[in-house]
């Protein structure tokens, strides 16, 4: 099985891979170093510093069954089960900022995050086989629902639906 751990930059994505290979032995692929180490880029965007890459070429990578491909793009290949990361705005925003992310940067990704960028994509390539987990906590409440997610248990808390920045941020 292979499954997507994806999310807004920011959302945690290294480091509850990091927990996840470290305290439960799974392995994990991430996916932009698969990006650089095979040169899967169309381009750089100056005005949004960022990579441009080729998604096409990126999907026809075979990537190693019964592991975690980590990243904001893995939502895009071939997986099993996604898991889509989510940060409460506020404490992304903090998070990009002490990353060194512009101010103009962080404010794209947080409104992303709000707008449930990540999550509406991943539903509509994988469906009901996508997962919502609020990274906004300590680190072990996150690895464990991540596990559990992997594990296949207890699906049904983490169904889209039940993160909603957008009504607490805008009074929606």
């Amino acid at each position: 099985m292979r499954i997507a751990l994806t999310g807004t930059p920011g959302t945690g994505k290294t480091t509850v891979s990091r927990a996840l290979r470290e305290r439960y032995g799974l392995t994990i692929i991430d996916v932009n170093e698969i990006v650089r180490a095979h040169q899967y880029v169309d381009a750089f965007d100056d005005r949004r510093n960022c990579l441009i890459v080729n998604l096409t070429a990126l999907r026809a990578h075979r990537f190693q069954r019964n592991s975690i491909l980590e990243g904001h793009l893995s939502h895009h290949l071939d997986v099993d089960r996604v898991i889509v990361l989510r940060t409460d705005p506020t404490t992304l925003e903090r998070r990009l900022l002490c990353r060194g992310f512009s101010h103009e940067k962080a404010k794209e990704n947080v409104e992303a995050e709000i707008l449930d960028v990540i999550l509406i994509e991943a539903i509509a390539l994988h469906d009901d086989r996508v997962y919502e987990l609020d990274s906004t906590g300590a680190l072990d409440d996150t690895a464990q629902r991540a596990w559990e997610i992997t594990q296949g248990q207890n699906l049904q808390r983490f169904v889209p639906g039940h993160i909603d920045w957008a009504a607490r941020y805008y009074d929606a």
